[in-house]
């Protein structure tokens, strides 16, 4: 399994971190080290989200704001084995459930997009001018879709 790390300060890293490396999965604070993470943590601080894709969500806040149709774990720190174990086991669950027939073009269009815009601001070190000669796209409608997508250039 892989997760994304978001919105995490140093000591919720830290703790999350040795906790998901003991439990033997992948994580990363770049959402662009996985083609598509099997879930994300989110930090205490974070009080809204929303991705592109309906990916399983553990919160170490206790209240969280989303879009309706994500699952949403609260699990603030300190995490306990067993009850970290039953939530990953629940969303190992969620990915044996045979997937609703059709697809969603607008989200995995709008996935692709945000993908290759942190991949540009990654390969450009966070200029965004750069970044938008790469994308052949004008620097104005890249920062427009920065804000569309949360990507903040200072991540790069």
């Amino acid at each position: 399994m892989k997760a994304w790390l978001c919105g995490l300060n140093d000591e919720e890293h830290s703790s999350v971190s040795s906790i998901l490396t003991f439990v033997g999965i992948e994580h990363s604070t770049s959402l662009t080290a996985f083609s598509l993470p099997d879930f994300v943590v989110l930090g205490q601080a974070i009080q809204s989200f929303e991705l592109d894709e309906m990916i399983p969500v553990i919160s170490l806040s206790d209240c969280l704001e989303t879009v309706e149709g994500y699952n949403v774990w609260f699990c603030p720190l300190p995490w306990r084995s067993s009850s970290l174990s039953s939530v990953l086991k629940e969303i190992k669950q969620l990915h044996t459930f045979p997937q609703a027939s059709g697809v969603n073009l607008n989200l995995h269009v709008r996935h692709l997009e945000a993908l290759l815009i942190r991949q540009a601001l990654v390969s450009t070190q966070g200029v965004v001018s750069k970044a938008a000669q790469n994308l052949q796209i004008q620097r104005t409608t890249l920062i427009e879709k920065m804000r569309r997508y949360n990507i903040d250039k200072s991540e790069f």
